[in-house]
């Protein structure tokens, strides 16, 4: 094993803490489930059509999105309809209320976890620039498409 293995696996490990203590303070700050943040993100960004998207999307069952999902509307963040055409399918829809916490979810998770990063006396800038170097290099040496998110 390579010191560059040794050291991306370190990187790996110091990085989940920080991003489960993150989880941590969005949770605490917003009084929502993991589930529940994760699924209002996802609805956000990706306008899933039908829950069996999000499902898929977030790697949960059906029965557990939809529990989910009843939460959030008791919280009166998102809204179901159901297709017209097809009774089958349910959309969701973010209310107002939902569109403004997860933005402000959004901003607090960049901003939490880049001054958890920063303030990490374990991550200094060119450990996290050879970090996301070796990540890409990874990615990409198991013949897969590498794309950001933006």
């Amino acid at each position: 094993m390579t010191s560059d293995e040794i050291k991306f696996a370190l990187g790996f490990i110091r990085l989940c803490r920080l991003f489960r203590e993150t989880c941590n303070s969005v949770r605490t700050h917003f009084n929502l489930s993991e589930n529940e943040m994760r699924l209002l993100i996802t609805v956000y960004h990706l306008k899933p059509d039908t829950i069996k998207k999000i499902s898929n999307e977030l790697s949960l069952s059906p029965t557990l999105t939809s529990k989910v999902l009843s939460s959030l509307e008791k919280k009166e963040l998102l809204y179901r309809q159901l297709n017209p055409d097809d009774k089958r399918f349910e959309a969701v829809f973010l209310t107002e209320k939902g569109m403004r916490t997860t933005s402000l979810i959004i901003e607090f998770i960049n901003k939490t976890f880049c001054e958890k990063v920063t303030n990490s006396l374990a991550v200094q800038p060119e450990f996290i620039k050879s970090f996301s170097e070796q990540l890409i290099r990874n990615v990409r040496s198991n013949k897969k498409q590498f794309i950001l998110i933006k």
